[in-house]
């Protein structure tokens, strides 16, 4: 199949986020390099370890020593998965970025079927069919997120606003777009303040495949919290705004 792929010619920057994912992280550098070798004739994968605690960023330093294109990026503190986007924006040097999570690497089939979107939209968002491995809480967090709370409150018309998304770099670059939040809501801040800058937004289907190790942090019960807090603190910034332009 390798064979066969015509290679990209859009630059890319896959940024990894990594918080102790000492049992995940080796194969999703493995997965993500290998797709990120056979689609683009240009890219980098910047890893953030975002202040481990366990063995994550021994075996990070062991493993990129087999690959070249590969920066690693070492926080002092933990500053959650946007503020580990931002330091791997910022050190970015390719044309588009792209988050990839340890528990869902980017394989070739879903890598391309970004690329083929970025060409004509600054944004390419990745659309769940299934969420898998997911507790009845954690579907329900879930729906009301994505398909009660963000359309209410910000009317984007996106059916999934926290998943793997591709942007052109020039959007933080140029601060387009500044992202304020440093946990999950981030994903959806960008889109929210995408919308009203009228960038051109495009949604692809992807596969999610489900964690075999450890618990992902955005269900913790503080973590929802948080980024409930997040959301309305940007609702009504936002609403501010509008009634200063309008009076």
């Amino acid at each position: 199949m390798n064979d066969k792929i015509t290679k990209s010619k859009i630059s890319l920057s896959a940024i990894m986020p990594v918080y102790n994912e000492e049992l995940l992280v080796a194969k999703a550098i493995d997965i993500t390099y290998n797709s990120l070798n056979t689609v683009c004739e240009k890219f980098e994968l910047i890893i953030v370890n975002d202040c481990s605690t366990d063995k994550s960023a021994e075996i990070i330093e062991k493993i990129i020593k087999e690959y070249e294109s590969i920066k690693l990026i070492h926080h002092k503190k933990n500053l959650g998965i946007g503020g580990a986007f931002k330091t791997g924006v910022e050190n970015a040097n390719n044309d588009f970025v792209i988050l990839v999570p340890v528990d869902n690497p980017l394989e070739i089939e879903e890598l391309l079927s970004y690329l083929d979107r970025a060409s004509v939209c600054d944004i390419v968002v990745g659309c769940r069919i299934e969420r898998v491995g997911y507790t009845m809480v954690a579907k329900t967090a879930s729906f009301v997120y994505n398909r009660i709370l963000i359309p209410l409150l910000f009317n984007i018309g996106l059916e999934d606003v926290n998943w793997i998304q591709l942007y052109k770099r020039v959007i933080f670059a140029e601060k387009i777009i500044e992202i304020e939040n440093n946990g999950i809501f981030f994903l959806a801040e960008i889109l929210i303040k995408a919308k009203r800058a009228h960038l051109i937004i495009a949604e692809v289907p992807t596969k999610m495949k489900k964690r075999l190790h450890g618990k992902p942090t955005c269900f913790k019960y503080s973590a929802m919290f948080k980024t409930f807090i997040n959301m309305m603190k940007l609702f009504f910034d936002l609403n501010s705004k509008k009634m200063k332009r309008t009076n």
